[in-house]
């Protein structure tokens, strides 16, 4: 299959991924079918599994990281990335997510997974969720050096009266 042939196909899958969760997440609230919210718990727990297994051996199930071994914390933290263009393309070129198997649609859904579940107070009013689009857009251009990438963001996100995670890993290049 052609580079954009596979790009539409994969576009349209996670187009219907999306619709799939709103029709699934409006049934059951619309209708509080049992079903429709089986259905919802489902997907959550699918895209639970997918971080768990993705990203938990670092971040920790709860989220919490390893602050002594450079891991941040997502908890009422990583959410503050979303208020910046560059944050959010942070979020998915930061090597575990750009280098993890998840498929892109697959990591859109773990992103806003990790965003609503340990950082939702963090997001702007305006928060869009990520999609496969987006993912795939950033995360071919990875980075070569993320250190001083989040410095510069958590100096930026600082200014902006947010306050992120300790980020101890390439502490002594702080700029």
């Amino acid at each position: 299959m052609r580079s954009g042939a596979r790009r539409q196909a994969g576009a349209r899958r996670g187009l219907a991924l999306a619709l799939l969760l709103c029709a699934v997440q409006g049934a059951a609230a619309q209708e509080g079918a049992a079903g429709g919210a089986a259905d919802a718990d489902r997907l959550r727990q699918a895209v639970r599994a997918d971080y768990v297994l993705q990203c938990a051996g670092c971040h920790r199930v709860d989220g919490r990281g390893s602050s002594p071994h450079g891991i941040p914390d997502f908890r009422q933290s990583v959410g503050a990335f979303t208020h910046l263009p560059t944050g959010r393309e942070y979020l998915i070129r930061v090597p575990g997510a750009a280098h993890s198997q998840l498929s892109n649609a697959e990591l859109a859904a773990v992103l806003n997974w990790v965003l609503g579940e340990f950082s939702a107070a963090q997001l702007p009013a305006n928060f869009q969720p990520y999609t496969e689009a987006e993912v795939a857009a950033a995360r071919p251009n990875r980075y070569d050096d993320v250190v001083p990438v989040r410095h510069k963001l958590a100096e930026t996100l600082s200014s902006m009266g947010f306050t992120l995670s300790d980020y101890s890993y390439g502490s002594d290049r702080k700029p």
